[in-house]
């Protein structure tokens, strides 16, 4: 089993040797092994994900420049794609090495020592359980025990008083699913303790013949009428005991030979437990019937679920980079959006002054840019607007500058306002100040719409918390109401 773990292990191993001439993007700077992870992704995303969807090669591809202003649009790609896979190999790894220590772990002894000697804690400590398997030596197995082992002894005194707490708690773990000892339909629990007592329980029944000593019943000896049965629960510990009487109606079953052989086996681990009240070691039987015994502890290894669970929870962190920037892009359109009144009011107050469109952008860009040196927020519209007046220094027609501007702004507000600048230029529109006047009228107009829009859905999402908050509310007020008459 340990080697199912080892092999991803081994697998990013050889990655990483076949990677380590590799050279990284120039925009990532991490150092240290972090950055050998980086190498690994940047080996499998160019030998394995060159393949890419179109779709989503060019969803990721469009976010990614119009979140960054940035020419290298292919090497941001590939540090995000990178970026991503190396998350994964990370949480991978980290699964792999946990579930290998939990499984080494899950086989480390706990309190069987030299295969067949328990610790017994001292007085006072408390007593513990024990998940024992039992074996044959042919390696058949006889049966699984839960095996109380007590504490040190209690006095006289206290133990009388555990005993009084016992016996009541007993009658509910006696009936196990019957409703009272007057009307016994189904198995009852002939316990041999009671958890979290030192008790070692025996019992003596009037008809064996109707019940067995483990409380099952003979459900054919049973007249349909009933029959009484009296049981009495022998209480011993430390030389003490106690008797406690019931009177019940059962029903019994006969043991399979396995099933006499592991509870002749449960007997001799009770003998194996009051033989050795005062020492600190148990030992353990040997043999039973002439067959040799082979003990181990039950184990509960968790291993392959915690590999299962990194290997999830790694492909889920892939899938919610995409989703992260995905969000990002929403709050980009939501910001640009709530920009585009600004702007429309900006040029019809510019444009009254007498500037001409080319000049309201460049003193917009540059506005802009003193403000980013102040340490203001940063809008992704003045940010395009910037880069708009980069490609008119650069020698591009204000024609398709504003046509470009619009296109990256990817919103049909923008696209309009492109468009009444670019014809303004084509037909010489003189009527450009009135129709952004209106423009921004009408934006103003669906920006209000919008926040109300906002303020609503906001009100819908509260109504769940506040009925909640009132459910609280009268749950206070209720109960001690209640409780009070």
């Amino acid at each position: 089993m340990i080697v199912l773990y080892l092999i991803p292990p081994i697998i990013l191993f050889v990655l990483w040797i076949m990677a380590k001439e590799m050279t990284l993007p120039a925009g990532i700077n991490e150092e240290g092994i972090s950055r050998e992870f980086l190498k690994i992704a940047l080996f499998i995303y160019e030998k394995l994900c060159s393949k890419k969807r179109p779709i989503e090669e060019g969803r990721i591809r469009g976010y990614l420049a119009a979140l960054h202003n940035r020419k290298d649009i292919e090497q941001m790609e590939t540090e995000y794609f990178i970026r991503k896979i190396s998350i994964v190999l990370v949480i991978v790894l980290a699964g792999c090495f946990l579930a290998a220590a939990m499984f080494i772990s899950s086989r480390n002894s706990k309190f069987l020592e030299g295969g067949n000697i328990i610790h017994r804690k001292n007085y006072g400590e408390g007593e513990f359980e024990a998940g024992l398997l039992a074996k044959s030596e042919t390696g058949e197995e006889i049966g699984e025990y839960d095996f109380l082992v007590n504490e040190r002894l209690y006095s006289a005194v206290e133990a009388n008083e555990l005993f009084e707490r016992a016996s009541k708690e007993a009658e509910q773990l006696i009936l196990k699913d019957n409703p009272t000892f007057g009307e016994i339909r189904d198995d009852i629990n002939l316990i041999d303790n009671v958890p979290g007592y030192p008790f070692q329980i025996s019992w003596k029944l009037d008809d064996y013949e109707l019940m067995h000593s483990d409380g099952r019943l003979e459900t054919d000896k049973i007249p349909k009428e009933g029959v009484l049965l009296n049981a009495t629960a022998i209480y011993k510990y430390n030389e003490q005991t106690w008797k406690q009487e019931f009177v019940m109606n059962l029903l019994p079953k006969a043991l399979s030979p396995k099933e006499r052989l592991a509870k002749s086996l449960g007997d001799l681990l009770k003998e194996a437990d009051g033989k050795t009240t005062y020492d600190e070691t148990i030992e353990l039987p040997k043999d039973i019937e002439g067959e040799a015994i082979v003990w181990s502890e039950q184990v509960e290894d968790n291993s392959i679920l915690i590999l299962v669970l990194t290997i999830v929870g790694a492909c889920m962190c892939y899938i919610a980079k995409d989703e992260e920037l995905k969000s990002e892009m929403e709050k980009r359109n939501l910001q640009m959006l709530a920009d585009y009144p600004q702007l429309v009011s900006q040029l019809v107050l510019y444009l009254g002054a007498g500037m001409t469109v080319r000049n309201i952008f460049e003193k917009l860009g540059k506005n802009y840019i003193k403000s980013r040196e102040k340490g203001d927020e940063k809008h992704f519209v003045y940010e395009e607007l910037v880069r708009a007046c980069r490609e008119l220094a650069s020698g591009i027609s204000e024609i398709e500058a504003y046509e470009r501007f619009g296109s990256r702004c990817s919103s049909q507000q923008y696209s309009r306002l492109s468009t009444l600048l670019a014809q303004n230029l084509r037909k010489g529109n003189g009527e450009l100040l009135k129709v952004l006047n209106d423009e921004s009228k009408n934006a103003f107009n669906e920006r209000m719409d919008k926040v109300r829009k906002l303020g609503e859905e906001a009100g819908t999402k509260l109504l769940l918390p506040m009925i909640l908050m009132l459910l609280v509310v009268m749950v206070m007020i209720m109960i001690p109401a209640y409780m009070a008459f």
